[in-house]
């Protein structure tokens, strides 16, 4: 028997949109205005989002809203950072962070998701290495970013996040089909060689 799978209201796709190319927007002003790489890789990053979040899969069941709210809290929180000053090693860090998130946006195509569901288990690219590779790659790039940025604020903003990661990695090793085998296969869920 087939299982329907099911799609998010057409609403919430347009809002969704609206939102990511905005930030594109914005992400793009700044860099034309300060000519700086990390803002371009930014801004492709959220029109990215808004392209993938309009073709990707329907979801197999249903998602709770508790679950989907933290998701896309924790997709919104590094908005929230308080950055003052940019390194060059800062920056380095931010881009290879932000490569990692890339090349799993790739690997996951119409499976891309905020909220966590099933839309089909993805083992190639990075997800052949470790388990979580945009959450390690959002980590990294906000490791970047907090270089000569290290406040109370954002030492809390980051502790929340890496709090909802851990959510939203439970939530996903329990939604995806088959996922159990995937993982025995895969070892490391977030950082190789370490967990």
């Amino acid at each position: 028997m087939m299982q329907r799978k099911i799609h998010p209201s057409s609403t919430l796709k347009w809002i969704s949109l609206f939102f990511w190319m905005v930030l594109c927007g914005l992400r793009l002003l700044d860099t034309w205005q300060n000519t700086r790489i990390v803002p371009f890789l930014l801004a492709v990053q959220s029109g990215s989002v808004a392209w993938l979040l309009i073709t990707r899969n329907g979801q197999l069941e249903e998602i709770h809203w508790s679950r989907k709210t933290i998701a896309w809290i924790s997709a919104l929180l590094p908005l929230a950072m308080r950055l003052e000053l940019e390194t060059p090693l800062g920056q380095a860090i931010t881009i290879l962070g932000l490569i990692l998130v890339f090349w799993s946006m790739i690997s996951l195509g119409c499976s891309f998701g905020i909220a966590p569901a099933d839309r089909g288990l993805v083992k190639s690219g990075p997800y052949h290495y470790i388990r979580h590779p945009m959450y390690l790659g959002e980590l990294v790039s906000l490791t970047g970013a907090m270089i000569y940025n290290l406040s109370t604020w954002n030492v809390i903003l980051i502790a929340v996040l890496l709090l909802s990661l851990l959510f939203r990695m439970h939530w996903e090793e329990l939604a995806i089909h088959s996922y159990r085998s995937y993982a025995d296969r895969v070892r490391w869920r977030l950082i190789p060689r370490v967990w």
